[in-house]
């Protein structure tokens, strides 16, 4: 009996890339968050949000311990000013912990339909009114940024689409002012 050669495996639906992987950590740490998005907003070079001055930045450490500022604090060497990864972003001026934040991006970014404020609410023990500020900024964040393009150009194509139907509720004004129905005679009916 001969053996079977095998292709090697290919990249099949359960594999997950480098930021799958490590997204749930972030939801579960603060810390984990933050390097998280430091590392997918800076690429290991931080640049200064002020200034704009790449690679002269440090982070800020405890004089005692030596680890990391408890806000997680940059300072730039160039200007002299403190700024945190939220700085410049829509998560600047926002006292919702980098997990939320990260909770919120990953299910606005996985799920099919959507994700409600009440669910992340439930998940990251948000107050509702928190939830909602943050789920409105991740949907502008992910909208359009030039509105002056159109929407669809060339060659559009859709899946499962139905377009059209049988015509529905018309207003008074679309039928002329005539009210039709029950009890209404279009003889008697006052016309404009």
């Amino acid at each position: 009996m001969s053996k079977i050669e095998r292709k090697k495996p290919g990249k099949v639906a359960g594999a997950r890339s480098e930021i799958e992987k490590r997204l749930p950590l972030a939801c579960a740490d603060e810390r984990a968050a933050v390097e998280f998005m430091e590392e997918q907003r800076w690429n290991g070079e931080p640049a200064c949000p002020k200034c704009g001055v790449v690679g002269e930045c440090y982070k800020m450490t405890d004089a005692t311990t030596g680890e990391r500022n408890a806000r997680f604090l940059w300072r730039c060497r160039a200007c002299g000013k403190q700024f945190t990864v939220k700085v410049g972003t829509i998560m600047e001026d926002s006292p919702i912990p980098l997990t939320a934040w990260c909770y919120g991006f990953w299910k606005a970014c996985s799920s099919k339909k959507g994700v409600s404020a009440l669910q992340i609410q439930r998940q990251t023990g948000l107050s509702y009114k928190s939830a909602l500020f943050m789920m409105h900024r991740i949907r502008w964040a992910m909208g359009p940024a030039n509105e002056a393009e159109s929407k669809l150009t060339g060659v559009v194509e859709f899946d499962e689409t139905y377009v059209g139907g049988r015509p529905r509720r018309r207003s008074m004004k679309a039928d002329g002012g005539v009210r039709k129905g029950p009890g209404w005679d279009s003889a008697s009916a006052r016309r404009p």
